[in-house]
Parts: C-alpha cells; sequence; structure tokens
C-alpha cells in the first residue's frame, strides 16, 4: 500500500528483504516492484516475474490507487518524466 512500510501487515512472513527495505511504499517503489521483484528485493520469494509494459505497471499502479480510502498524490508532471512508468495512467 502507498505510504505504508515496507513489510507491514502483521501476521505475513515477508523474507528479510522486503522487510529490510526502509520507507514507505512510493510510487516509483511500486513501479519497480511490479517491473522485477527479484530486482526490487534479491531473495524475495515472490514467484512473480514482474511487469515489463510500463503502461500495464501504470494501468496496474492506477487500479490499486483507486482501492485507497485516502489515496496519495499522484507525482507532478517532472516527476513522471523523470520516470514515466511511475506516474499511473488515468482511468
Amino acid at each position: 500500500m502507498l505510504g505504508a512500510p515496507h513489510g507491514h501487515v502483521e501476521g505475513f512472513n515477508y523474507t528479510a528483504g522486503l522487510k529490510g527495505k526502509q520507507g514507505p511504499w512510493t510510487y516509483e517503489e511500486l513501479n519497480e516492484w511490479l517491473h522485477k521483484p527479484a530486482a526490487y528485493v534479491p531473495g524475495t520469494r515472490m514467484a512473480f516475474a514482474g511487469i515489463n509494459s510500463d503502461k500495464q505497471r501504470a494501468d496496474v499502479i492506477a487500479y490499486l490507487r483507486t482501492l485507497s480510502d485516502s489515496p496519495l498524490p499522484l507525482p507532478s508532471a517532472g516527476d513522471a518524466q523523470k520516470a514515466p512508468a511511475a506516474a499511473p495512467a488515468k482511468p
């Protein structure tokens, strides 16, 4: 969940790599995780290979954002130019 710390759900058996990630989930970090979980967290048990398409990752992030009662603001246009897939596509 965006804005929440990594490995924050009580009772879930996170890998040490994910529990060791500092700071909250950001759009950029979620984009990296969805792109290649094993590269973002070496040693992850996540069997999901990732999503190569920038648009598909943006769509997933936009969908996840709709599930929040108080979603974080979208990155600014300048941030989106630095990391295009980090800015979710508008539904």
